[in-house]
């Protein structure tokens, strides 16, 4: 028989048990007391229950964004919060929830070899597999023993032997033995796992941090089941049951008979729950409203599927398509915060670059807003570099004195070397996909004693916030899609340790927010609140000033 098809028939087989499980519950429990249960839950402790739910995806996703940057991938919050979701989303509908190996695959459209990825996601998830498996055991041997019936012996033995070979199998491609790596080596699919084992050895050293934040996990599920039993006016008969029946219970969810368990994680609840003097209306609803909750956080995922990758092909021709006005726009823009945000950056990196002479490159000079503020001021030659044609085209018919305007890529400047004497690129770097090679190539061509400017959303600040409703609500760019990576101020200078000197300063908090309004008065007084967190280092621009 046709693998695909043996596959789509075990996978109906599966969802088609999971909501005959499902109908069998909902037969056995009173409908009417079932959903009058439903409807009377106190609404308040269930939306602290998808809180608490919530807050443990984002330590998971704070773990995940730490274990890439180890590997030696910094990929933005943003990405990775997005990779997770959508992964929790699928394993909520696939069997052993290995669905959330999708996250993998999200994070290879952001330039995360899969392997890389991949050893990420299945290292924090063998551990919280064995954290979970321990603090079960631990709970019910001290609390539950005498309630065990042979029903729930065979099926958590079973569970047992299951996570078991898993781990087995797991710490066998993490340190295969010579002849298993001999065999594995000669197929690709082997080299491939092989590959993954290699990256999985090298996030060990996290080993402590992992089980942090699933220490902390279990504190916020157990929160969770808390906050639905009190939403069900249910109480336990001591908080810790919530605690410790949580990893209990979920592990049923790793039966593959069903989908993520769908139909046997309720029927233990139901059957646990019964056990220990709840009413099986109750219980039911409990088993539902645990699933509910999950379902509804992880479908904030949904989004991740609709990821495009951005490969250097792609991103060049999303670039070489942006209208040739746009700076100029933004400029100009009747939009007091687009104007505000603009001109008060461009007026900073006239402040940092003075009124010398010599050569300027701006990198990624767009419409030739900046040259054309800084030559007013200056003489000199000026050259600006960007890949958009329209822009560029925009920028010659602009005649601006002592200006040349040349398309190119960031990272292959058509410059000698050390014949710059400035160098300014804002809001550049954190565009590109390897910014590494665009910074290499400012310290080539930059004479000694040259300067550069560069200006970027800072990492440490709330930029992403301004960015998701400018992407809502802004005209112009959608920046959420082609902002890659963004820098702390010590990341950045850390680029240019090589140089004489080298300071960072950080432009806007509250402010654009105030400018909103479009009140000059309102604004005045944003940008005097601004100052205090400038001066920590809070702004949402990082603006970096180096000599070479």
């Amino acid at each position: 028989m046709n693998p695909n098809r043996l596959r789509r028939i075990l996978q109906g087989f599966q969802f088609g048990l999971g909501i005959a499980i499902i109908i069998a519950i909902l037969v056995f429990v009173s409908t009417n007391e079932f959903l009058a249960t439903l409807l009377s839950i106190d609404v308040r402790f269930f939306i602290l229950a998808l809180v608490c739910y919530f807050l443990n995806n984002a330590l998971m996703i704070f773990r995940l964004k730490s274990l890439l940057a180890h590997q030696g991938r910094r990929i933005r919050l943003k990405f990775v919060f997005l990779a997770h979701m959508s992964g929790m989303i699928l394993s909520d509908f696939t069997p052993l929830r290995s669905g959330y190996l999708y996250t993998a695959e999200v994070l290879r459209k952001k330039g995360v070899p899969l392997e890389k990825g991949t050893a990420a996601i299945t290292s924090t998830y063998m551990y919280d597999l064995v954290f979970k498996v321990s603090v079960a055991i631990l709970g019910f041997s001290y609390l539950y023993t005498s309630l065990m019936s042979p029903e729930i012996t065979y099926s958590l033995a079973t569970i047992l032997l299951l996570i078991a070979t898993i781990l087995a199998l797991y710490f066998l491609i993490l340190y295969p033995r010579p002849f298993i790596r001999r065999i594995m080596t000669k197929w690709a699919f082997g080299q491939k796992v092989l590959a993954m084992g290699e990256e999985a050895r090298k996030i060990q050293p996290l080993f402590p941090m992992i089980l942090i934040v699933s220490f902390f996990g279990w504190l916020l599920r157990g929160l969770q089941w808390v906050c639905i039993g009190l939403s069900l006016h249910m109480t336990f008969a001591s908080y810790l049951d919530a605690f410790f029946l949580s990893p209990l219970l979920t592990l049923f969810s790793l039966i593959p008979l069903t989908p993520a368990g769908i139909g046997i994680q309720e029927t233990a609840i139901i059957a646990f729950f019964s056990v220990i003097g709840i009413s099986l209306t109750t219980a039911a609803s409990f088993a539902f409203l645990v699933r509910g909750s999950e379902i509804l956080v992880d479908s904030i995922g949904i989004r991740g599927f609709f990821i495009n990758p951005k490969d250097e092909e792609s991103l060049k021709a999303h670039y070489q398509s942006i209208p040739g006005d746009i700076d100029d726009q933004a400029y100009n823009s009747n939009l007091l915060v687009q104007r505000y945000f603009q001109r008060r950056k461009t007026e900073t990196i006239k402040q940092i670059l003075g009124k010398g002479n010599g050569v300027l490159l701006d990198i990624g000079c767009g419409s030739g807003v900046q040259i054309e503020e800084i030559q007013k001021d200056r003489p000199g030659m000026a050259i600006g570099i960007d890949i958009n044609r329209n822009a560029l085209c925009y920028a010659r018919g602009k005649q601006i004195p002592g200006a040349s305007f040349i398309q190119a890529d960031v990272q292959y400047l058509p410059i000698r070397d050390c014949c710059v004497d400035r160098v300014i690129s804002a809001e550049i770097v954190e565009h590109v996909s390897r910014p590494e090679g665009m910074l290499k190539e400012i310290r080539r061509v930059l004479a000694p004693g040259g300067e550069v400017v560069i200006t970027t959303p800072n990492e440490r600040s709330i930029w992403g916030i301004y960015e998701f409703f400018w992407d809502l609500f802004g005209r112009g760019r959608n920046y959420g899609e082609t902002h890659l990576r963004f820098f702390s101020a010590r990341e950045l200078c850390g680029l240019f340790l090589d140089f004489s000197s080298c300071s960072t300063r950080t432009l806007f908090f509250i402010s654009p927010l105030f400018a909103l309004t479009n009140s000059p008065s309102l604004l005045s007084l944003g940008m005097r609140i601004d100052t205090f967190f400038e001066n920590l280092g809070w702004g949402v621009s990082l603006i970096l000033h180096a000599r070479k």
